[in-house]
């Protein structure tokens, strides 16, 4: 059974970058520039969030308790 899957991860590292990004474009006007850019990656990391959500509750749903029976 998976928990957590690569882009779940990837998702909220994204997400937190792009975050950070913004936080320190509403403090520094040379960040702010880039903020349309930094909207673009939330949007891409919170899309990555999702897609490993559902791709782990797909691979969870079709084997259910490969982990604890294994027949050979």
């Amino acid at each position: 059974m998976e928990r957590l899957s690569g882009e779940t991860v990837a998702g909220a590292a994204l997400t937190f970058l792009a975050i950070l990004f913004i936080y320190a474009g509403s403090v520094h006007p040379i960040w702010a520039v880039a903020l349309p850019a930094d909207y673009i990656l939330l949007a891409i990391g919170i899309g990555l969030i999702v897609l490993g959500v559902i791709s782990t509750q797909r691979k969870n749903r079709m084997h259910p308790h490969s982990e604890e029976h294994t027949h050979y």
